[in-house]
């Protein structure tokens, strides 16, 4: 008889976590398990490559737009948790805005009728609140894939759901130490499960295309990444501001949609280095840039492992990567890449290296070229292990 398995996850919009979920549900063996999937917000662009086999569910009613799911009662949630997440502002010590919402709506979220084998919330937050207190199962496992410590949750508060979870995974080293040390109780509830990147699917879409927007007369440089304070997008304008200065012919893209789009904009603006750095959106298949690029550049503060990184490395690229705490899983300074500091100077110094030294950067890409691509397919049997012991 076929295991019942639920993943619960915000959406499969572009994103680290979202990509290696939809990598993950590629791979399971879909002869031993039943998979429902249940997404807190429908439309995302990696739905597309979600396999048959897999049910998705129908969203929770009360996260279904007010147009198409009107009530008295939905329209008092939806004042409170505004007025919540305005108070929340100007709290001395603030709150995630998923802990705001959960703690405002969680009345109002039906529980799952049905009963699981193993549930699996595939991101902390929302997903990780709704399988511990609103769905059944025999066993329930919750991801981490952010450098969870350094984030803005209220880990005391976050304590009254993961105290209902048998098993929290983290996605890299630095991660699982990290959590780990957060409580006793948690010492021996974490686990390793490495993002899943497979390297054949990462080649065989970056061949789909051209990247039409890049001018071979220039330097081509590529950030991928949210919109958002973590990305350090704002370090990398000021060093591209450099580099203009400096008089080096290049241009800088990004790939990737969020909040701080407008205040980005501006500063680029205010720079006067709109030919210079480009917002390309949303890419549903970034491969395409990364392998045409010529430099690759992660600005990141914190990651939880570094996906992108390790995609980039996969396409073989000069990588200049800042020092986020999992970098060192993913690179060798100076050898297959470079990992500087996460200072303007650093980054800065980090591209002219590549672009002064033509002798470094030959290095490099002989290394990278003789190098067995990076693979975490193998994780699939720690999946395994993890959801039949």
């Amino acid at each position: 008889m076929k295991k019942e398995l639920l993943f619960v996850i915000d959406s499969l919009t572009i994103g680290g976590a979202e990509k290696s979920l939809v990598s993950l549900l590629n791979l399971i063996d879909s002869s031993k398990y039943e998979i429902d999937l249940l997404l807190i917000k429908r439309g995302g662009d990696l739905e597309k490559y979600v396999p048959s086999y897999i049910n998705i569910l129908p969203v929770p009613k009360y996260f279904r737009s007010i147009e198409n799911n009107f009530s008295f009662e939905n329209l008092y949630y939806r004042i409170k948790t505004s007025l919540s997440l305005r108070v929340n502002d100007y709290r001395k010590t603030v709150l995630h805005s998923e802990q705001v919402v959960y703690k405002s709506i969680n009345k109002i979220i039906s529980p799952l009728n049905k009963m699981y084998d193993v549930a699996i919330a595939y991101s902390q937050g929302m997903p990780t609140y709704i399988v511990a207190n609103k769905v059944q199962a025999a066993k329930k496992i919750a991801w981490i894939n952010t450098d969870y410590v350094n984030t803005l949750y209220d880990k005391e508060l976050d304590y009254k759901s993961y105290s209902k979870i048998d098993k929290i995974i983290a996605v890299s080293e630095h991660t699982k130490r990290s959590v780990s040390h957060l409580r006793e109780e948690y010492k021996n509830k974490v686990d390793l499960v490495l993002d899943i990147v497979d390297p054949k699917m990462i080649d065989k879409m970056s061949l789909e295309e051209d990247a039409e927007e890049f001018n071979k007369s220039l330097v081509n440089i590529l950030t991928v990444g949210r919109l958002v304070t973590a990305k350090g997008y704002e370090k990398a304008i000021e060093v591209a501001k450099l580099l203009k200065h400096a008089g080096y012919k290049f241009k800088w893209f990004s790939i990737g949609e969020g909040p701080e789009r407008k205040k980005l904009q501006k500063l680029i603006e205010e720079y006067k280095l709109q030919d210079y750095f480009v917002f390309l959106g949303k890419k549903v298949n970034p491969y395409i840039y990364m392998r045409n690029c010529d430099i690759y550049v992660q600005t990141s503060i914190k990651e939880g492992f570094g996906l992108t990184v390790s995609e980039a490395k996969i396409l073989k690229r000069p990588i200049v990567c800042t020092s986020f705490p999992t970098a060192k899983e993913i690179i060798q300074n100076e050898v297959d890449g470079l990992i500087v500091e996460q200072d303007i100077e650093s980054i800065y110094n980090g591209v002219k290296k590549y672009l002064d030294e033509k002798g470094f950067k030959e290095k490099v890409s002989k290394k990278l070229d003789s190098t067995e691509p990076y693979s975490s397919v193998n994780q699939i049997n720690n999946f395994y292990s993890l959801i039949e012991s």
